[in-house]
């Protein structure tokens, strides 16, 4: 699916993660991770729970636990990720959440980028102590500068309605995955218990794209699957079994997703949203374009 849960594996005891990327572009996921999506050249936009933010070179963003969202970079920007275990912050995270997740502080984020990554690097003596508290103390830092809001029940029962619709979200893509040939837009709004122009607009702003884009790509996936089994099955067999009415239809989708006809797909092709299976597998959400530079 083109939302998914990431999972981040460590590589040893410590509990961070951190990495810069060029053209930086991924699906809309989300993980148990806590995150700090800071933009050192060119802009970006970062979308949180369906809310857009706009960062410019030099501001950061902050990432809670369980948040959907997905990261597009401008031509040539550059981003430092910080991704790390919220059990090291735990006790602030569970009591507290930031105002507004676009940090308004210098941080010296480069800095604590450098000295992480470079513990990370050369894993000497106590390295996974030091980088722990390097997060711990940047954390602290942040959200005692930081307005922030504590969680009271009132807080609490507003991020439990919150919660509520991007549980169903999440729901949704695994019921999309499961009745892809029959479902349509008016069936989704209804699963989620909208109306179709409030779900319309969610859907784009949770996912990045159109629900009717969202159920195209995923079921010219499928079809990638059909044409690539040993099975010998029609192209007319095929567009049925994806929920095409017309093979005409069929094809033009599968033209304009891939760039080639379905008889024409080479045998080693692979689609670029590579990630179409459940929602609860991890998964590596940043796209081919993007560029892991260090």
């Amino acid at each position: 699916m083109l939302s998914r849960h990431e999972k981040r594996n460590y590589i040893g005891n410590e509990k961070i993660w951190v990495g810069t990327y060029e053209n930086l572009h991924n699906l809309s996921h989300w993980h148990m991770d806590n995150e700090i999506i800071f933009v050192t050249k060119g802009n970006a936009k970062v979308s949180l729970n369906g809310e857009t933010r706009y960062v410019e070179q030099g501001q950061a963003v902050f990432c809670q636990s369980g948040t959907l969202h997905y990261i597009n970079g401008e031509k040539d920007s550059l981003i430092d990720i910080f991704l790390f275990d919220n059990n090291l912050v735990e006790d602030i995270t569970s009591r507290y959440v930031l105002a507004d997740p676009v940090l308004k502080g210098n941080y010296n984020l480069d800095y604590f980028f450098d000295l992480i990554k470079n513990e990370l690097a050369n894993r000497e003596d106590f390295y996974e102590s030091r980088t722990n508290a390097l997060i711990i103390y940047l954390i602290s830092d942040i959200f005692r500068r930081e307005h922030t809001q504590q969680l009271t029940d009132s807080t609490e029962k507003l991020n439990k309605s919150e919660g509520k619709t991007i549980s169903g979200y999440k729901e949704l893509l695994n019921h999309i995955d499961q009745s892809y040939e029959y479902l349509t837009f008016k069936d989704a709004a209804t699963y989620m218990g909208l109306s179709e122009t409030y779900f319309s607009k969610l859907f784009k702003n949770l996912c990045g794209m159109t629900f009717s884009q969202y159920l195209n790509v995923v079921r010219i996936e499928k079809a990638i699957e059909l044409l690539s089994s040993k099975n010998s099955y029609s192209m007319t067999e095929i567009a049925s079994t994806c929920g095409y009415s017309s093979i005409r239809h069929f094809n033009r989708s599968f033209l304009q997703i891939t760039g080639y006809s379905p008889s024409a797909l080479p045998s080693d092709y692979q689609l670029d949203f590579k990630q179409f299976k459940t929602v609860t597998d991890s998964f590596n959400p940043t796209l081919d374009e993007s560029k892991l530079i260090t």
